[in-house]
C-alpha cells in the first residue's frame, strides 16, 4: 500500500520494492526473535535499520540544488518498520503505522500541492528515436546542459526504437525550453505533461 503512491508517481522504489523491503523486514525480524534462542532480537532490528538505509541512500539523487528521492527513501524505511512490526506479531500497530504513512503519502501531498499551485516545475517530455544511440547521448546532455542547475533530466524509457527523456523545469522557462529541445538532433517530439 505504501509503495503504491510512489508507484503511481513514477519513482525509482514503487510497490514491489517496498513490499519486498516490508516483507524482508519482517522476515529478518521473525527469525531473530524465534530463531536464534538466546540471542539479542535488537542487533536483527538494527541491522534491517541499516540495510533499509543503504537501499534508501540509493533512491537519494542530488542534481544541483535540488534532491530527489526523499520521500522515497522515507517510504522504503517506513515499509520496513511495519514489516518489522508484523514479524514481532504486532499487527495493530503495523495496519496503523501503514494508515499514517498513506495519509501522509496522500493527503499530505495534494496539500502541498494545493498550496504549491503553479510553482510546481512542469515536466516537459523528450522522445527521441534510437536509430542511432548517439542521439539518446547527444540529447540528454544537450538537455542536462540547458536545464542547469535548477532542472534536472531523467532517461525513463529505452525500448522499440525511442527514449523519453523527463526534463522537470519551472513553468516560466518551459515553453523557451521545449523550442530548444525540439531542434536537437534525433528528437521526434516534445510535449508539456502536467
Amino acid at each position: 500500500m505504501i509503495g503504491f503512491e510512489r508507484e503511481v508517481a513514477q519513482k525509482a522504489a514503487g510497490l514491489r520494492t517496498h513490499m519486498l523491503v516490508g516483507l524482508g523486514a519482517g522476515l529478518f525480524t521473525l527469525v531473530g526473535v524465534t530463531g536464534f534462542v538466546g540471542s539479542d532480537p535488537a542487533r536483527v532490528a538494527a541491522q534491517v535499520v541499516a540495510g533499509v538505509g543503504f537501499l534508501g541512500a540509493g533512491a537519494i539523487f542530488r542534481h544541483g540544488v535540488t534532491v530527489r528521492g526523499l520521500t522515497t527513501a522515507a517510504g522504503l524505511w517506513t515499509s520496513a518498520a511495519v514489516g518489522m512490526a508484523a514479524g514481532l506479531g504486532e499487527y495493530a500497530v503495523a495496519v496503523v503505522a501503514t494508515g499514517v504513512a498513506l495519509v501522509v503519502l496522500y493527503v499530505v501531498g495534494v496539500v502541498q500541492w494545493l498550496f504549491r499551485g503553479k510553482r510546481e516545475p512542469a515536466t516537459v517530455v523528450l522522445e527521441v528515436k534510437l536509430g542511432d544511440p548517439d542521439h539518446v547521448m547527444a540529447a540528454s546532455t544537450a538537455a542536462r546542459g540547458l536545464v542547469q542547475p535548477l532542472g534536472s533530466v531523467m532517461v525513463q524509457e529505452i525500448g522499440s526504437g525511442k527514449a523519453i527523456l523527463r526534463v522537470r523545469v519551472e513553468p516560466r522557462a518551459a515553453e523557451s525550453l521545449m523550442v530548444q529541445l525540439h531542434s536537437l538532433p534525433g528528437v521526434e517530439r516534445v510535449s508539456r505533461v502536467e
